[in-house]
Formats: C-alpha cells, sequence, structure tokens
C-alpha cells in the first residue's frame, strides 16, 4: 500500500481512530497510576529496639514497628505493647552498624552555612551516619547533611556534630547525635548521645548558647548569631519548603 493511500484511509476513517486513540491513552494512564500506586502502598516491616528519654529523665527502651517502602522511606512508626506519647523527642534505634535516629513529628532542617536557611523535613525522617557521612531520608530526599542542625519549632534542637553548650558561665561539650531542649521555669536539659547521660538544670536568668565553629545559637531566644546579626528561627513551617526543593 502506497504512502498517499495510507494517508487517505486515516483520513477517511478518522473518526474510528480518535477513540481507540483515546483509549490507549487512557490505559497507559492507568498502568502508569497502578504502578505508582502499587509502589506507594508497598511496605515492609520491621521490629526493632528503640530508645527515647522522655520528660522525666528516664530512658525508656522499647520495641516498635518501623514501616519502610521500596524507597526505603518510612512511612509508618508503632510502639509494640507500650504506650508512648510521641512527639519531637529523637527517637535513637539500637543499632551501631547504622547509627539511625528517627523523628517522629516535622522538623526544620537549620543550615548556617547557607545564609540560615530552613527546609521542611516531614515526619518519619530520619538520619543515619555511615561511612563518616550524615544522610538524611524524607519522603522524597536522600541526601547527605553538612553543617546543619535540627529544630523542632518550639525548643528542641538536634544536633549532628560536636557542639559545646554554654550556660551558668559553665560549658558541656556533646557529641552528635545529641540535643538540647530549653525548658520553661528557667530549666534545659540536654542529652549527651556519646556518653548515653540526660541531665536537667536550672539555668536561672543566664543566657544559653549552643555553638561550634559553624554556628552560634542563642537557646533561650530561639535565635541565630549569623555574622553578628540575629536571624530568627521559624516556630511556624507552614511557610518552609521541603528539603527536597533544597537549591531549586
Amino acid at each position: 500500500m502506497k504512502f498517499e493511500e495510507i494517508k487517505k484511509y486515516f483520513q477517511e476513517n478518522y473518526k474510528i481512530f480518535i477513540p481507540i486513540g483515546f483509549m490507549i491513552i487512557l490505559f497507559i494512564a492507568f498502568l502508569i497510576y497502578y504502578k505508582v500506586s502499587i509502589s506507594n502502598n508497598y511496605k515492609v516491616d520491621s521490629e526493632v529496639e528503640v530508645f527515647q528519654y522522655l520528660g522525666n529523665d528516664k530512658k525508656y527502651t522499647y520495641d516498635a514497628i518501623v514501616s519502610k517502602n521500596r524507597k526505603d522511606v518510612i512511612v509508618d512508626f508503632k510502639p509494640v505493647d507500650v504506650k508512648i506519647s510521641l512527639d519531637s523527642t529523637p527517637i535513637y534505634i539500637n543499632d551501631k552498624k547504622k547509627n539511625t535516629v528517627i523523628f517522629y513529628k516535622d522538623m526544620s532542617v537549620v543550615m548556617p552555612t547557607m545564609s540560615c536557611a530552613e527546609y521542611l523535613a516531614k515526619g518519619y525522617s530520619y538520619i543515619t551516619f555511615e561511612k563518616n557521612v550524615y544522610n538524611m531520608t524524607t519522603d522524597r530526599y536522600h541526601g547527605k547533611l553538612n553543617h546543619y542542625f535540627l529544630y523542632d519549632g518550639k525548643d528542641l534542637y538536634f544536633f549532628i556534630e560536636k557542639v559545646t553548650l554554654k550556660v551558668n558561665n559553665d560549658s558541656v561539650e556533646l557529641s552528635p547525635y545529641s540535643y538540647v531542649i530549653a525548658r520553661y521555669n528557667n530549666y534545659i536539659s540536654y542529652y549527651d548521645k556519646a556518653s548515653d547521660t540526660y541531665k536537667t538544670i536550672e539555668v536561672g536568668n543566664s543566657g544559653i548558647t549552643v555553638e561550634n565553629e559553624f554556628y552560634k545559637i542563642v537557646v533561650d531566644k530561639d535565635i541565630i548569631d549569623y555574622n553578628g546579626e540575629n536571624v530568627i528561627l521559624a516556630s511556624d513551617f507552614s511557610n518552609l519548603i521541603t528539603i527536597d526543593k533544597k537549591g531549586k
């Protein structure tokens, strides 16, 4: 059949091919939707041992079911046979190989070396430490963390590198994976991961800072001292863009 004959055939029968083409497009769209849906609904459950320090300086160790999808993203976290009020308190998995910590609630990822930019890490995000690299995984992001820290928008600060807590003219060296909580009534709590110690101390009216060579945080005021200027940290995360959009 010559080209002109083929062309004429399609011109005379185009009304038949339009619905056929439309049906083919719908079928392809359905296949794509089905594949994405299956991928999103797929999950693998693992029972792991975790621990947290909750409110009264006491360490709670318990088992939990951690559910991950095909992209290694946590989609669910459920304590086993124990009632725990889950908030922004870091959840440490007893796994020395990856050194994993989970954040049940939304957190701000603060980047002092990038003009104090803040990005949102949605709940169920987690950080691992492997081969001397800190990586964060969220629902849409998997990448390394540089000189950043996490903030819950209220009073908890989590650090991935060494920092110095200064209060009452005293200094406390905190190891990576440690955190600080500025509590009401002139008290502050801190957890040091290396020594696995949690303490609450009275600070009076003195200033509370956490610092290293890359940043200085005035904890009791929720600000960063950035090149001599005060940058207020976000308490409302609704305007933060997610970390997967960093650099875009």
